[in-house]
């Protein structure tokens, strides 16, 4: 039987980079190998060199582009565009819509759009937390994150990872017959409830102690580590027996924001021992200012776990109902921290949450996402 291949492309990032997009393709990646030996996967990406290598039955190409690259990522596009007339594959899967309008398409060839959010929304969000004079000279943003962005109008499929991105996707393009929604899917082989106090004693933590937990990168601009630990900071106050475990950002960049005897950061922790420390956890905190996946990847993979979603509302993580299945705020501030407080006390309330949570995120199985994605790829 003739070999189908499949092509991962991306404008930017090393694969070895631990992100929720690169996580993100690399359990899809996993998934198809797993189910189709006669699949060749390979990942494209931008590095400082023109190179090769195999692992994990993946192949990766890095094609050097160096340290300079427009707003418009114009460099990065035409060197990706030329890679892909000189190599072909049956199937490619980007997330920029830039290269591909300076790419014709091959005959009998699927390109596969995956959207896990929009540049220009996550651009305006922020724009409208600046004063004036910073508005007014990153407003040309919005007009190169449309650009970046923009669709081929020969891409056969748009798949954006929830409906809110579909919603923003249609008012930057227009509607479109090939857009189709697939939220993302979680290893619930890897992320389950565990014995909190047996892994508390593993990961060498108090056991007499509440933990919060918060994974991602820092600052304003990401995933709203200042709202975690000023709201921790309320739940400290109140309870001082609680600690927050940040994971993942560089803390040159955030030792500001570290600062308090309550939080305990651990910058490497390989990808994994993450699921121990969502099990061990009581809450979770998305607090970010905004989200393209709902859930992201660490939403679902905190609620298979077990652990307390407590989300911002401007996160808009669309599975999560206040009050049923996890907690909505949007203040951060004493009130906030005392409804967390109440339901960590009403033992009903937070078991009812848990489980309603776990419940939901059964069904964003990595097997049933695996499955569609995959079958959208190959039509």
């Amino acid at each position: 039987m003739k070999k189908i291949k499949i092509c991962f492309a991306f404008l930017e990032g090393s694969p070895d980079y631990l992100g929720g997009a690169n996580i993100f393709h690399k359990n899809l990646i996993n998934y198809i190998y797993s189910k189709n030996k006669n699949i060749l996967l390979f990942w494209v990406y931008f590095g400082n060199e023109n190179k090769k290598y195999i692992k994990d039955n993946v192949e990766y190409i890095e094609l050097k582009s160096g340290r300079f690259n427009s707003p418009l990522l114009l460099k990065r596009s035409i060197i990706l565009s030329r890679f892909f007339k000189k190599n072909h594959f049956n199937v490619i899967n980007t997330a920029w819509g830039i290269w591909t309008n300076l790419y014709y398409k091959r005959k009998n060839q699927r390109i596969i759009h995956t959207f896990h959010g929009t540049m220009y929304y996550f651009n305006k969000n922020h724009l409208k937390n600046l004063n004036l004079l910073n508005k007014i000279l990153l407003l040309p943003l919005l007009g190169i994150s449309w650009i970046v962005d923009k669709p081929n109008k020969n891409t056969d499929k748009l798949i954006c990872v929830s409906e809110k991105v579909k919603r923003q996707v249609e008012k930057l393009y227009g509607k479109k017959k090939n857009l189709v929604v697939i939220r993302t899917g979680v290893n619930l082989y890897d992320f389950k409830p565990r014995d909190k106090n047996r892994i508390k004693k593993e990961l060498k933590l108090e056991e007499n102690k509440i933990y919060g937990l918060y994974v991602g990168g820092g600052g304003f601009w990401t995933k709203g580590l200042d709202r975690t630990t000023k709201l921790s900071e309320e739940i400290y106050n109140m309870n001082p027996d609680y600690r927050l475990i940040v994971i993942g950002p560089d803390y040159d960049k955030v030792k500001h924001l570290l600062d308090k005897k309550f939080i305990i950061f651990l910058q490497n922790v390989p990808r994994k021992n993450i699921p121990y420390y969502y099990s061990t956890s009581d809450i979770f905190f998305c607090l970010s200012r905004y989200e393209g996946g709902a859930p992201t990847l660490v939403v679902s993979e905190a609620m298979a776990s077990g652990c307390l979603l407590v989300c911002s509302k401007d996160s808009e993580q669309e599975i999560i109902d206040n009050n049923k299945n996890g907690l909505i705020i949007e203040d951060f501030n004493k009130n906030d921290a005392e409804k967390i407080i109440r339901i960590l006390e009403d033992k009903r309330k937070k078991e009812n949450l848990i489980k309603n949570s776990i419940k939901t995120v059964e069904e964003l199985s990595l097997e049933k996402w695996g499955e569609i994605y995959l079958k959208e790829l190959l039509k």
